[in-house]
């Protein structure tokens, strides 16, 4: 192999392990932005009204529901 192609070969590997660490700087980047899309403290700061009025129409229902059970099996007595 003559000097010339080592020379380029070793600047190859070089723009390669630059774009390598270019590429790993991006992913840590959007992996941060995703953890920060998805931390539960923020989004329940975030949307708690909505969480709050979710759960208690849920409560409301299964409680609406029990009742007419109870009710049911009373009136079969």
């Amino acid at each position: 192999m003559s000097e010339h192609s080592v020379e380029r070969l070793e600047i190859r590997a070089l723009q390669q392990r630059n774009d390598i660490h270019e590429a790993i700087g991006e992913l840590k980047d959007k992996v941060l932005e995703v953890r920060s899309k998805l931390d539960p403290n923020a989004n329940a700061r975030e949307h708690l009204l909505a969480a709050c009025v979710i759960v208690s129409s849920i409560g409301f229902l299964a409680g609406h529901a029990f009742a007419g059970m109870l009710l049911e099996r009373e009136q079969a007595c």
